[in-house]
């Protein structure tokens, strides 16, 4: 899925108006969490472009190390259960604590969120989820991008739920923070729509 959706299903279903602007903040770190990796070596590309690319198997930068043991990390299910659960333990150890024990859960119940909602969807590109118990990945038949895997059927879902999350947290929240991030999130599919017009009037 793309990253600004798993921002808006992690704002959509973890977020509450009584939330505190840390708390909001937290949820919508999670759901970008697993993605920033990626971002890091994307960056990265730009200060020194790889001979062979980015995403090309196997000799694109992002198969390589250390990029591959990043994106474990970060897509790990395994350790997002285990901060929830710390992050529960604190919440029982007095005040102190159980701020910033709710800020953890928070942020790792989003980034467990990302990686449930990537698991379907990823084909040859699959993550490694249960880091640091083995490297196994699930291939699905079903990609969110890749038309040959069902990729227009996926990415259209995708982009109805994406809109009606966004909507969802306009209304719901008050916040001009909220409100920007979730039409900063939209934006992605605006610009989906605009090329496919394009490609279907070519």
């Amino acid at each position: 899925m793309l990253t600004n959706t798993h921002a808006l299903v992690s704002a959509g279903l973890l977020s509450r108006r009584s939330h505190t602007s840390r708390e909001i903040f937290a949820v919508w770190l999670g759901g970008l969490f697993p993605d920033l990796s990626v971002f890091v070596m994307v960056g990265y590309a730009r200060l020194a472009p790889p001979r062979d690319g980015l995403w090309t198997a196997p000799l694109g930068l992002y198969w390589q190390e250390p990029w591959q043991t990043l994106s474990a990390i970060s897509n790990s299910m395994p350790l997002y259960l285990t901060l929830i659960l710390l992050g529960f333990i604190a919440t029982r150890r007095g005040e102190g604590p159980a701020v910033w024990g709710k800020l953890v859960m928070l942020v790792a119940a989003g980034a467990l969120l990302h990686t449930l909602a990537d698991f379907p969807v990823h084909t040859d590109d699959a993550h490694v989820h249960l880091w640091p118990f083995s490297q196994w990945r699930f291939h699905s038949p079903i990609s969110y991008w890749q038309r040959e895997n069902h990729g227009d059927v996926v990415s259209a879902i995708e982009a109805i739920a994406g809109l009606a999350l966004a909507l969802s947290l306009i209304v719901r929240f008050k916040s001009w923070r909220v409100r920007l991030a979730a039409i900063a999130c939209v934006v992605p599919y605006l610009i989906s729509l605009g090329v496919l017009f394009q490609a279907i009037h070519a």
